[in-house]
């Protein structure tokens, strides 16, 4: 992020003006250079438009073999020899290929509904060093499979510990080449590493969930990242599964201090990084194919060892009252493609019982797939719930098997059915009812007129009464000065944006002291905090902000460029963490360096 701001914003727009006086949409293509492009990696590849609108279309099928992914856009401004610009930034991350000069061909662009060419752009690709300070390996649950048996992928990459506690690693990238060949259907892994600690790093350009955990390894202490996933081979055969990489920079030394804090010790040590990469070993996975021989009728194709159980409640019932079957499917650690069993193809079943149309989805809990349906009697000699079948291809045993669930008893009982002429002769009992005044003690009956109050309310009489007045008339003027108050001192939206600006310190100073130390991702809530600091306190809208227009905010305000840069370079480093979760700490150290910063801005300010 900082390279494509410094490199493509400052040198490319530049190139798009300098030399340039005539008026018309301008197309360029840049590739970001601040930094060496290594094999299997990613790096930054923008389309800058001069003074035209968003693209309507951009045909990256050029690119195709470079992996493009979405871009992300922005809007820029600048001035050369007094003549203002425009500019539309989209930035698509590219994989590269192997060491050597590659051209990255022309891209048809859209603009306005006219047709643009980019420039070629031509790129050189590196190896990233070696180091024995970082590892890689890659397993599968098994060598041989069939077609439609899970396997699954574990990918383990091994970094020491020491260099991750002294921030000496950032932008660490994962490839996996063969998870894109389509041979495989893949899904995430539904019962392994439940109470691991999580994090985020790209996987082939995308976000994935990875494990990470602490260990020995060869001997030194390590964090060892897990990325899993099942794969579902479709074709029988031979299937080479080529090396996995990573690649990471490291630290190589430590930076001299500058005068200017920009380039300084801000947060902790800055050092001077370096690419190294690491390969897997390639394996291989042997895929049989299916026997047609013994195949059941119900098989939909399970394969490994599966177990099914039933039970039902309640089971003493009558003829009619709904029964809830729920029914377990375990035994295999992927349980996503076990489907409901067809209870409308065992003729006990549809014989017994009425069963609706529609089902739940199945969950998994406890390493198990629950399916829950709720069936009702419809004979009063129905005995029993009959076995469910399952059948799967037990690869143990190489054949096809057939489970079941035992029967579950049941009792019956008949429900009688109530006609119209049961209700016609139905014979109502009638009570008798005598009434006796009793003129002694406590439980006397009045039965005078005399006894009877007048109850008799009137609304006229009500609202001309003192004592009415008082009851509501006191709160309605309370509550109507309230209001008259309430509106003068906060409506006008001077003193709203005055409130705004007042409180802009604590609200940040809160998110960055307690918010941000409680949450899961800190660096996320301090990127808020420091967004929403610019929002409160220079009333600006908050959705299009980027780590450069608050560093040109704040140096408008304070005209003091080392704060400005401080204020950018925060915002970069912890935009920088969503890529790589450990390039970025939230220690003490540095919240007391965040919120100092806030309040020399606040002086300046003033």
């Amino acid at each position: 992020m900082k390279a494509l701001i410094r490199y493509i914003v400052y040198g490319g727009l530049l190139c798009l003006t300098a030399g340039q006086a005539s008026a018309g949409v301008r197309v360029q293509a840049q590739v970001d250079r601040s930094s060496p492009i290594y094999s299997d990696s990613r790096f930054t590849y923008s389309i800058i438009v001069a003074d035209g609108r968003q693209p309507e279309n951009v045909d990256l099928a050029p690119l195709k073999n470079y992996s493009p992914s979405t871009p992300s856009t922005q809007s820029r401004t600048s001035i050369v020899n007094g003549r203002t610009s425009s500019f539309q930034i989209l930035s698509y991350q590219l994989l590269s290929p192997a060491k050597g000069t590659f051209t990255l061909p022309s891209i048809e662009v859209t603009v306005d509904g006219k047709s643009y060419q980019t420039n070629p752009v031509t790129i050189s690709v590196v190896e990233p060093g070696t180091t024995k300070q970082i590892d890689v390996a890659m397993k599968l649950s098994s060598q041989t499979c069939y077609v439609g048996q899970p396997v699954i992928l574990t990918l383990s990459f091994y970094v020491w510990t020491d260099i991750v506690r002294a921030d000496q690693i950032a932008n660490i990238g994962i490839q996996i080449p063969f998870l894109d060949d389509g041979n495989f259907y893949q899904e995430a892994v539904d019962t392994q590493f439940r109470k691991v600690k999580q994090t985020v790093l790209p996987i082939n350009g995308q976000k994935e969930y990875v494990y990470q955990d602490q260990l020995l390894h060869k001997g030194v202490d390590c964090l060892r990242i897990r990325f899993t996933r099942v794969l579902i081979p479709k074709k029988p055969g031979v299937l080479n599964l080529n090396s996995a990489s990573v690649a990471a920079d490291l630290a190589v030394g430590q930076k001299q201090q500058s005068r200017n804090r920009f380039f300084g010790d801000f947060f902790g040590s800055q050092y001077e990084y370096k690419r190294f990469g690491v390969q897997s070993d390639p394996i291989q996975l042997q895929v049989q194919a299916l026997p047609q021989e013994g195949k059941p009728a119900d098989f939909y194709g399970l394969v490994g060892n599966y177990t099914i159980s039933a039970d039902a409640t309640p089971k003493e019932v009558n003829v009619g009252d709904p029964i809830t079957l729920t029914i377990h499917i375990s035994g295999s650690q992927y349980l996503k493609p076990v489907q409901w069993p067809k209870l409308e193809k065992i003729p006990q079943m549809t014989e017994s019982f009425k069963m609706p149309s529609e089902r739940s989805d199945g969950k998994i809990q406890n390493n198990a797939k629950v399916f829950t349906q709720t069936i009702r009697p419809n004979r009063d000699d129905v005995k029993q719930i009959p076995p469910i079948p399952l059948s799967f291809f037990d690869v143990s045993k190489g054949r096809y098997r057939t489970v079941y669930t035992k029967p579950i008893p049941l009792q019956v009982s008949p429900t009688r059915i109530v006609t119209g002429s049961d209700v016609e002769s139905r014979q109502l009992p009638t009570f008798g009812k005598k009434i006796k005044a009793v003129r002694e003690g406590l439980s006397a009956n009045y039965t005078s007129l005399d006894a009877l109050v007048n109850q008799h309310f009137s609304p006229l009489i009500a609202l001309t009464s003192p004592a009415f007045i008082f009851l509501y008339a006191v709160p309605l003027i309370g509550l109507l000065s309230s209001a008259a108050v309430r509106y003068i001192v906060t409506a006008s939206p001077h003193r709203k944006n005055a409130n705004r600006r007042r409180r802009a310190r604590s609200h940040a100073v809160k998110r960055i002291r307690h918010d941000a130390v409680d949450h899961e991702k800190p660096s996320q809530q301090v990127l808020l905090a420091l967004k929403q600091y610019i929002v409160d306190k220079f009333g600006k809208p908050t959705g299009s902000l980027t780590a450069m227009d608050c560093g040109s905010i704040i140096f408008e305000k304070t005209n003091d460029g080392e704060l400005s840069a401080l204020y950018q370079e925060i915002m970069e480093e912890t935009e920088a963490s969503e890529y790589s979760p450990m390039a970025f700490k939230l220690t003490t150290e540095k919240q007391k360096e965040i919120i100092e910063l806030i309040a020399k801005i606040e002086k300046k300010v003033k």
